[in-house]
């Protein structure tokens, strides 16, 4: 047991009570002779573990993932077929474009999956060259001798992290400390004189060993690109087993494993308003917060997904309990009863109403809420004397009720804002997401979505990427820096848009590209 840390290295108190940080950075750390473990707290892992959970609450039995052989076909399907909304590390717009040509069918092709899409092999225009060579569309290039055994099984591309270190060391003959000096320096942000002087060394040694001074210095400079963004082979696969048991649950149980999605956000790539519709179109419906028989979190019943409390703008894990316990013996005779029990602040109230927890009476949300009007009700106090005045009120129209839910769970559980507007789509020959999927490629046509994701990767030159989504599905949109000069305003600021452009097709991927965008509005 060595001295306290207090004595080695200054500390002092973190933000957050009862911890302490050290005040040095990583690299003085290691010259004090102490070493750096990074750990990574994924919310996936807390997802799985609920999934478990809510599977064994409704079956009795809890699947045991440590008996998983990494061999079913269906899960390997679902994976090669992008539907992986959901999926640890491949739900990416970025993996839904390679999944489908890569097309894994393997445990070992999972950890190249992950390790794909990232920057270094982005950066180092390594993508690309092994999906060609992985379909055969071009051959291997004939690698120098001694780069066989660490780029062989990558097709000639480095993908690993640890393949930098066995290129150095069996190209160039850097030893084991010389190669993990490299990779530091390559990963570091500004270490451009020693990545030169390891440039040197390195194709001095590679030369000598052999190699022409060409191929030397196109290694060098894929390493170069490489480097600083690079993966190790071991991350990626500890990475793919979540992969595998993501997918594993998805693909078995999917209910459970929607609902334990949506009781762990914000993670992963999408919303929760698009995991509510990937599930219903995995044939799992999301039924609304119900005062009676919702709980905080989203449960599981009969093949549904009970919405929970916690999803309701403003009540949080303390109303929650409160109402939770208010109806503990008996449940709400009314919307006084409820008041009178839970003493909620009105405004929490009315959005409990026109989200639909209270529809188990019966009556209609603008009444409800006009009856709460004449409540005379203040927090923590309650005069339930008043007159009637004999209102009648018109209920809540389809879309009126679509966008309070949207305004204040943030989803919704019945229908898509899309379902509003296609007959009008329809009548002007606007294509849905599935429709779009059968169009030639070339073939000009117009979809309309709502915008859920916004990309613009510093490695695509300028070209933006949108993914709108309709009531059945998702729409690939690529957008060039032309036509986003033109357009691009409103695509950042409009939430539902008609596109137009040509289909491209390829490998089963289907995009639009873009040539005109208009704001959705039906006349």
């Amino acid at each position: 047991m060595g001295p306290p840390l207090a004595e080695r290295v200054p500390t002092e108190p973190a933000t957050m009570p009862g911890r302490v940080v050290v005040q040095w950075d990583k690299d003085a750390l290691e010259e004090a002779g102490l070493i750096k473990i990074d750990i990574l707290g994924l919310r996936m892992l807390s997802a799985i573990a609920e999934t478990l959970a809510l599977v064994a609450e409704i079956t009795g039995r809890r699947p045991d993932l440590a008996r998983l052989t990494f061999d079913d076909p269906a899960v390997y399907d679902l994976i090669a077929r992008a539907d992986t909304i959901g999926v640890f590390q491949v739900e990416s717009r970025a993996q839904a474009q390679v999944l489908p040509r890569l097309r894994p069918c393997s445990f070992e092709d999972l950890i190249v999956a992950i390790s794909l899409i990232r920057p270094g092999p982005i950066q180092g225009q390594m993508v690309h060259p092994y999906l060609r060579r992985r379909l055969g569309e071009e051959p291997v290039p004939s690698l120098h001798p001694l780069l066989k055994p660490a780029l062989a099984e990558t097709l000639g591309v480095i993908l690993f992290q640890e393949q930098v270190l066995k290129v150095a060391r069996d190209l160039a003959g850097f030893t084991p400390g010389q190669g993990e000096q490299l990779r530091r320096a390559l990963g570091a942000k500004r270490a451009g004189e020693e990545i030169e002087r390891f440039r040197e060394t390195f194709i001095q040694g590679a030369v000598a060993r052999g190699a022409s001074q060409d191929a030397a210095e196109a290694v060098f400079e894929q390493l170069r690109a490489f480097g600083g963004y690079s993966f190790a082979k071991s991350h990626a696969a500890a990475f793919a087993v979540l992969v595998y048991q993501s997918a594993w649950l998805k693909r078995y149980h999917a209910a459970a494993f929607y609902a334990a999605l949506l009781n762990n956000q914000p993670m992963g790539f999408w919303s929760p308003a698009v995991l509510v519709g990937d599930a219903r179109r995995h044939g799992v419906r999301t039924l609304p917060v119900d005062i009676h028989c919702s709980r905080a979190n989203c449960t599981v019943g009969q093949g549904a997904i009970r919405l929970g409390f916690t999803y309701v703008d403003g009540l949080g894990e303390a109303g929650a309990a409160r109402v939770e316990a208010a109806r503990k013996g008996r449940t709400f005779a009314g919307l006084a009863d409820f008041c009178r029990r839970t003493q909620l602040p009105r405004r929490i109230v009315e959005n409990l109403i026109v989200v639909g927890a209270m529809d188990s009476w019966e009556i209609p949300r603008r009444k409800l809420v006009w009856a709460l009007g004449k409540l005379r009700y203040h927090e923590e106090e309650l005069d339930l004397v008043f007159p009637d005045d004999g209102v009648t009120l018109p209920p809540l129209s389809r879309a009126e009720a679509l966008l309070l839910e949207y305004g204040i769970l943030g989803l919704a559980t019945d229908d898509h804002i899309l379902a509003l507007y296609r007959p009008w789509l329809d009548e002007r020959g606007i294509v849905n997401s599935e429709a779009l999927r059968g169009c030639a490629g070339g073939q000009r046509v117009r979809v309309a979505g709502k915008a859920v994701v916004h990309q613009a990767p510093p490695t695509a030159k300028g070209v933006h990427f949108l993914t709108l989504e309709d009531e059945v599905g998702l729409i690939n949109v690529v957008i060039r820096p032309d036509v986003y000069a033109c357009y691009g305003q409103m695509l950042r600021t409009v939430p539902l848009l008609i596109v137009e452009g040509l289909v491209e097709r390829r490998d089963g991927v289907v995009n639009l590209v873009a040539e005109r965008a208009v704001a959705l509005r039906a006349e």
